[in-house]
């Protein structure tokens, strides 16, 4: 089975600052990453990835597995991959050749032909071409900014949560740790769950991976889920419908709030309805508001055009390998790019851009060899390299920027 997953250019933009740094099949909503679904649902398939072209040598970088950006595509499953698929839309495309779904006029998934997708590529393919078809309307899970991901996590983790056996123990749990409904909670091997550490599950399932470490006294509420190698630290409070992705080190308070992974909040400080990329050190103290005191809807920034999220409650959006100095102030729908540091007193401005380095209110520009010297030590601390591929994209970045 050939199952071809796509990004579009408009989708990546909206996505924004995450999607600067990978395609938007690579984010994170639930216990996996929209590819990562897909790839559960059909572990057999044979997997194609259409990429910008300026992502296509990282792409084809981290998963080595997959064709990217192929010449000659194939036909089969095509899905956008913004979108959080499930068994029986996938099911609904694969019985019949033509099969089609959408939600306004966007193509969601498609069974096509090789010669239709053939045509879709020379026509410049799912990042610029328009889609060949149109589809039948569908309720449909679509991410179409950064905020929906945040806001449909909890619903994801749900859905997620029949891929794992909920009830089973495989690690550690000692004698005066909690687990409130244990038989929705699921611990992955070589976690250990220490002494008076609390997992609620009461409201949605606590998913914890392998070798994750809840030191004494942490708090954990579902719907939950934690990846493999995290940490979280004594007296943690980490509320539901919160995704934190492997590696990660986390402390204070946390709620409805999305880490993709490698990143770390280990200090005392609060961080709600958030995204934050990999590689993130947010300084002790650091805090973000989720609410306007108006209780009015909040507004973010995207690609210069302020759109109203049509929700009180949005916090913090974050890009790979940014920083904030202690006691960091963030207010309602902040966007900072990936390679910043922000080190300031009172709020900083809510929309910072890649490669900048704030201080006292004043923004200059992160010189690229220093970035680069922080990113290697950062990521060699665990054993990661800063590749060539990601040295490339950065660099691009930093250009991007600077004009």
């Amino acid at each position: 089975m050939n199952i071809s997953i796509f990004e579009t250019r408009g989708s990546a933009d909206r996505l924004e600052p995450i999607t600067l740094t990978r395609p938007v099949f690579d984010l994170r909503s639930g216990a996996f990453t929209f590819l990562e679904r897909v790839r559960r649902l059909r572990p057999e398939a044979s997997v194609s990835l259409f990429v910008r072209p300026e992502l296509a040598e990282l792409t084809r970088e981290r998963f080595p597995d997959c064709t990217v950006n192929p010449d000659t595509p194939s036909g089969g499953v095509w899905l956008d991959g913004g979108v959080i698929w499930r068994e029986a839309l996938l099911q609904l495309l694969e019985g019949e050749p033509g099969a089609a779904i959408s939600k306004g006029d966007r193509l969601l998934g498609a069974n096509l032909s090789g010669a239709d997708a053939s045509d879709w590529i020379a026509a410049g393919g799912p990042c610029e071409g328009p889609p060949p078809l149109s589809g039948n309307e569908a309720d449909v899970s679509v991410i179409n900014y950064l905020w929906e991901c945040v806001h449909q996590n909890g619903d994801a983790i749900r859905g997620d949560a029949g891929h794992f056996p909920l009830g089973e123990i495989k690690g550690e749990i000692d004698d005066d740790a909690h687990l409130v409904s244990r038989g929705d909670t699921y611990v992955g091997e070589g976690s250990r769950v220490r002494v008076g550490a609390i997992i609620d599950a009461e409201s949605g399932p606590v998913i914890i991976g392998e070798n994750v470490t809840l030191q004494p006294g942490a708090y954990l509420e579902g719907p939950l889920y934690i990846g493999d190698g995290s940490l979280i630290k004594a007296g943690a409070k980490i509320f539901g419908e919160t995704s934190i992705g492997p590696g990660c080190k986390v402390g204070g308070e946390l709620e409805e709030s999305i880490f993709q992974g490698w990143s770390n909040k280990q200090h005392d400080g609060f961080l709600g309805t958030a995204y934050i990329g990999e590689w993130v050190n947010l300084g002790a103290g650091t805090n973000n508001s989720d609410l306007k005191n108006n209780y009015t809807s909040v507004e973010v920034t995207v690609n210069g055009e302020r759109i109203d999220t049509g929700s009180l409650f949005v916090g913090l959006f974050m890009g790979d390998h940014s920083k904030s100095a202690i006691g960091t102030q963030f207010n309602t729908g902040t966007v900072v790019g990936p390679a910043c540091n922000v080190v300031t007193a009172g709020f900083p401005r809510k929309v910072i851009p890649p490669f900048s380095w704030v201080v006292k209110g004043r923004s200059r520009a992160y010189a690229f060899d220093k970035f680069k010297e922080t990113a290697i030590a950062a990521k060699g601390r665990r054993n990661h390299p800063f590749s060539e591929a990601e040295e490339h994209l950065f660099r691009r970045i930093a250009e991007e920027s600077a004009r």
